[in-house]
């Protein structure tokens, strides 16, 4: 008897608690069907922004090695005991100052006695044309002496280029490197005398993708940044395109050329260089709009009063803006702000995104229609 009693009220209790299980979820359902109903006719107040046009611009990144302008490795042309020198290291030079002086003793004792030369054959052939005149020398010997006033002349003229070559001079504008000779070495064509670079734009030569070979041209706007220098960024511009891609790498050889005015860039310096290349035009919306469900990236579109949710792919994110790609149009309102609880269809009253904030205030005073 006590065991029938005990399963009777297990019974009943079981009842009460599904009964009034029941009746609490058809209260919430209810509550839950009853509230968009309500809200339905609602107009809520939201801020808007128009889509814009934006290129998606292909950002290409590279490693490049800067070089001089113009570098030279400064030789003698002849060989010789070194007598002078007349730089130091990191001072500017001029085009054609000399730097290094040889012993040139016999070079201008040469020049002299051509000169004599010179000047004893053309005294002769002044004589010589006297005579000629008056029938007392023969033409023959006076067209002799012409040849040798000529040789005479030559004759000196290499006697004084022997003479510039006991010189060594700047062959362009640029700043002097370090040097390991000194008075009284002997050197000759093969001997390192100093470097020379004209610093006053630095070449940076760098490979870019194959895949933006086409896009390249002369004139191309370069953006580098030195490695050191991570706070410094320099524009420069193309100056020379490779002709060919390279097999091994698939790359094509770029150099660009960038100002340095300031000569604070030196020749082997490594840079970060970016080139940037015009792509497709998508439409660009602020980043708090688009908003994500479990069908991708969404956002609300706002037409004729009503708002419409509009699934679309994310191109790229770009200070704090996206671009974005299907469904939406340059100049469609998009909601930017107030998007919480919105539902397709829902009637909003819009405003300017750049006029303000949307408060609960403002929501309030919508009411219901």
């Amino acid at each position: 008897m006590q065991m029938r009693w005990q399963f009777a009220i297990s019974v009943v209790l079981a009842a009460l608690l599904g009964a009034g299980w029941f009746q609490w979820s058809s209260g919430r359902d209810g509550a839950q069907s009853k509230e968009p109903r309500r809200n339905s006719g609602r107009t809520v107040l939201v801020l808007v922004e128009p889509a814009v046009a934006v290129e998606n611009n292909v950002v290409a990144r590279a490693i490049g090695t800067g070089e001089a302008r113009r570098s030279a490795m400064i030789h003698a042309s002849v060989s010789g005991e070194v007598k002078r020198i007349d730089f130091e290291a990191g001072e500017r030079a001029g085009k054609g100052r000399p730097l290094v002086r040889l012993d040139d003793t016999h070079q201008r004792l040469a020049v002299r006695l051509a000169a004599v030369a010179v000047k004893e054959t053309k005294r002769q052939l002044k004589r010589l044309e006297k005579l000629a005149s008056t029938g007392a020398a023969s033409m023959a010997r006076l067209e002799t002496v012409q040849s040798e006033v000529e040789s005479a002349d030559l004759r000196l003229a290499q006697a004084k280029a022997d003479l510039r070559d006991r010189t060594v001079y700047a062959p362009f504008d640029g700043i002097l490197g370090m040097t390991e000779i000194d008075v009284g070495d002997r050197v000759n064509p093969e001997t390192s005398i100093a470097t020379l670079d004209d610093r006053s734009y630095i070449k940076v030569a760098f490979n870019l993708p194959e895949e933006y070979a086409s896009r390249v041209k002369l004139g191309s706007l370069v953006t580098v940044r030195p490695w050191t220098m991570a706070d410094r960024v320099v524009e420069g511009s193309v100056s020379q395109i490779g002709s060919r891609i390279d097999p091994l790498t698939r790359s094509l050889k770029i150099e660009a050329e960038i100002a340095n005015a300031d000569d604070s860039l030196r020749p082997g310096t490594s840079f970060q260089v970016r080139m940037s290349f015009a792509g497709r035009t998508y439409p660009s919306v602020r980043e708090v709009s688009v908003l994500w469900s479990r069908d991708g990236a969404y956002l609300w579109r706002a037409a004729d009063g009503k708002v419409e949710q509009i699934y679309v792919k994310v191109v790229r994110r770009d200070g704090g803006r996206i671009l974005i790609d299907g469904g939406i149009e340059v100049g469609d309102q998009i909601v930017v702000e107030g998007v919480q609880g919105l539902r397709p269809g829902q009637r909003v009253k819009t405003r300017p995104f750049s006029s303000g904030k949307v408060s609960a205030k403002d929501t309030d005073k919508q009411g219901s229609t």
